[in-house]
């Protein structure tokens, strides 16, 4: 093999090599996937606010506050149950039209002598809502009603559903007001 045969060879191969790492290149960058991350609303939990009986236009705060959900072992606790709270976001059941609360007054003091538990019936319809391919589907809810179960010791005085029926697509706005 002479030397102009040689380097036309070393040529080619160049050639091929830098032709192959372009094909690698951009099957290696068109193979991988866009992050999926969600940053659109997801599901809207119940937002409930309190209020002072006498006074209805005033909030007033409830003194250590548990919130158990019906079917839910755990008992619930988010950043808005505070201590003293005049607010609260709690989830919604999307597997059944049904969700019950069952709200403590002074249930997060250690003493269960000085427990007040209320019952709180929400039922509603629901609707799946496919949000986008990161966050899947959302539920939300329609036709919100809101009652209380009464028993000897209320603490719970009177239950209003802001807009009768309540529809619940976010969380921003309150959704049912209590008055204690």
């Amino acid at each position: 093999m002479n030397i102009a045969q040689n380097q036309l060879l070393i040529k080619m191969k160049k050639k091929i090599f830098t032709i192959a790492f372009c094909i690698f290149t951009i099957i290696l960058l068109g193979s991988c996937e866009q992050d999926d991350i969600c940053l659109e609303d997801t599901t809207p939990r119940l937002v409930i606010r309190f209020y002072d009986n006498e006074n209805p236009n005033d909030f007033k705060k409830v003194s250590n506050l548990l919130v158990q959900i019906q079917g839910v072992s755990e008992v619930f606790f988010n950043e808005t149950i505070t201590s003293s709270t005049d607010s609260i976001a709690i989830p919604i059941m999307v597997t059944d039209d049904l969700t019950k609360y069952t709200l403590v007054l002074n249930g997060n003091d250690g003493d269960e002598t000085n427990d007040n538990p209320d019952i709180l019936n929400f039922t509603y319809t629901r609707e799946d809502l496919f949000v986008s391919r990161s966050c899947g589907y959302k539920t939300v809810f329609h036709e919100g009603l809101t009652s209380l179960e009464t028993d000897a010791d209320n603490w719970i005085l009177d239950v209003e559903t802001i807009d009768n029926p309540q529809s619940i697509t976010n969380q921003k706005n309150a959704h049912v007001k209590i008055f204690h």
